[in-house]
């Protein structure tokens, strides 16, 4: 691998990948590492690992992710590194977080800071729970802008209530010594100095360590996506108690909102399935006859007249001829009756302005 000029790897690259030298005083020390199935966190656990720390691993779930592999490579570096791994899901209480963040959002709706402190609270509690005495994470300062910055990382400890307590392995030298440096509890020189979003020095000691097959590089956080970011932000606006169940929709289909009624169009069959799925007794789920058409799924119509909008952006995604001027639409819901629709001369306009 080569490398651009003036960089270069850590002067104890070959050490960190080869050291079995465990420090005596070190063989029953626990501690908890945040592990989101990437190589950084994996590479972070391995490197405290070799110097003797028990480790368990924490993971958490939530419909933003956008990880390729669907459940991240958490569970498969946790199995491959021999440590136990407990999984945990984001819950009702982190959405409220995202809806009200103490430090405001990123670029989109990405509270990030708030995000790390739900996070390292939690994953306090478990640390307490069985009695390990620090917190690994993967962490590279200056790597993200908002969450990975000296500033960042030190509001991120204090809110926490762990301050001295969180140790970033891949950049622990040029950050302020931990109290398990401190202490000797870690060995400071088995550590590395990496800073920035480059990932050449974590590649190369993740084919060392035999990693590199497993680590997710399609994750992500949906939070950061502007078309993502516009659904949640008018989802928060109608509803007063979100819900992470709720979540799941706002991952698929075109999204409309007309005088306050949502309704979603499927894409494809997939989606279409889902929606009929997830579609609950109060919502109505439309589809033109005789054609193949999206699935739309209308949430609590109150009128026939509910129907009318939907029906028309549904048909304006089905497979008609171009010259059908009319398509009779039925629905799931028996209060609703199946009806004949003519088709919208302006509805590109129409979409355009109701469009989420």
């Amino acid at each position: 691998m080569e490398l651009s000029q003036g960089e270069s790897f850590p002067r104890n690259l070959e050490k960190i990948s080869k050291t079995k030298n465990i420090p005596q005083n070190t063989k029953k020390i626990r501690a908890v590492a945040l592990v989101s199935g990437g190589l950084d966190s994996a590479i972070a656990v391995k490197l405290i690992i070799d110097q003797g720390i028990d480790v368990y691993a924490m993971t958490f779930h939530s419909p933003f992710c956008t990880c390729s592999s669907g459940g991240c490579s958490a569970a498969i570096f946790a199995e491959k590194l021999e440590i136990p791994i407990k999984h945990v899901s984001k819950d009702d209480d982190y959405l409220r977080l995202v809806k009200n963040p103490k430090f405001t959002y990123g670029k989109n709706i990405n509270p990030c800071i708030d995000c790390r402190i739900h996070i390292l609270k939690r994953a306090k509690d478990y640390m307490n729970e069985i009695g390990a005495q620090f917190i690994i994470t993967g962490e590279v300062l200056g790597q993200r802008p908002k969450s990975q910055m000296i500033r960042a990382l030190k509001t991120i400890e204090n809110e926490a209530g762990l301050a001295g307590r969180i140790l970033r392995p891949l950049s622990a030298k040029l950050l302020v010594p931990t109290i398990m440096e401190n202490e000797g509890i870690i060995d400071r020189s088995l550590l590395l100095d990496i800073q920035g979003r480059r990932r050449n020095i974590q590649v190369e000691l993740g084919r060392n360590f035999n990693l590199i097959e497993q680590y997710c590089a399609g994750g992500g956080c949906r939070l950061t996506d502007k078309n993502f970011a516009n659904r949640l932000r008018d989802y928060f606006y109608f509803t007063e108690n979100p819900k992470m169940a709720d979540m799941k929709f706002l991952r698929i289909g075109r999204h409309f909102r007309h005088q306050g009624l949502k309704f979603i169009v499927g894409k494809n069959q997939d989606e279409n399935i889902k929606l009929k799925t997830w579609a609950s007794s109060t919502d109505v789920l439309i589809e033109t006859k005789d054609v193949s058409s999206p699935m739309t799924l209308i949430f609590k119509p109150k009128k026939q007249d509910d129907l009318i909008l939907p029906a028309q952006i549904t048909l304006r995604y089905s497979d008609t001829e171009e010259n059908t001027n009319y398509m009779e639409v039925f629905s799931n819901n028996s209060d609703f009756k199946n009806f004949s629709l003519e088709k919208s001369p302006n509805i590109e306009e129409i979409i355009k302005e109701y469009r989420i």
